[in-house]
């Protein structure tokens, strides 16, 4: 339903999405069990994320919560053990960047032999594309190529065929923060000097 809160849902792949963050807070529909699986799995992230690059992201203060549209953790099929976290961030008034502050665990991270395929076939993307659909804006960013970006669109039509690959890195979201990006819409809502 339209506008409706997200619930937990079964994605075709057998694995589980539960929403714990809803515009920037606890998701107040959640069971309580998926709270606390949910609370349990930022937990492991904050024992693991030491070992990442990006590990200052993955901390209490720079995951973004506040920020988050929605902030997805994908259990392991009928287990409550995390395979993933994914936001989709918003992004001045009407933009969302999906696969915000994500994180794979441990022991679900692939060898990045097949880039075009996922544990869960992007089913929490189209999960999440669903509750984000009302935005003017979905971009994806990275910051070191578009090739990535390149490869999605002619490998994945079924997902990524209304998609535009930008081909020069742009400033988002904060002054001199340029990355690549993928997106569908306006492209205008995420430019740095449109946002207030």
């Amino acid at each position: 339903m339209l506008g409706s809160r997200p619930k937990a849902e079964i994605l075709p792949s057998g694995h589980r999405v539960v929403p714990y963050y809803y515009k920037g807070i606890v998701n107040s529909m959640l069971e309580y069990d998926d709270w606390r699986a949910c609370d349990d799995a930022m937990l492991q992230l904050q024992e693991e994320r030491d070992n990442d690059r990006l590990s200052e992201n993955y901390c209490w203060k720079g995951l973004h919560l506040d920020k988050m549209f929605l902030y997805n953790v994908v259990f392991y099929k009928d287990t409550y053990e995390p395979i993933f976290v994914s936001g989709c961030q918003s992004v001045g008034e009407n933009s969302i960047r999906v696969f915000s502050r994500y994180y794979a665990f441990e022991k679900y991270r692939t060898d990045g032999k097949n880039l075009l395929q996922k544990v869960d076939d992007f089913g929490e993307l189209k999960y999440s594309l669903q509750h984000c659909r009302e935005h003017d804006l979905i971009f994806w960013s990275r910051d070191k190529s578009n090739k990535f970006f390149k490869r999605l669109k002619k490998g994945r039509p079924d997902i990524f065929s209304g998609w535009t690959v930008h081909e020069e890195k742009i400033e988002i979201i904060y002054p001199d923060n340029e990355q690549y990006i993928f997106y569908k819409g306006n492209l205008n809502e995420i430019l740095y000097n449109r946002n207030p």
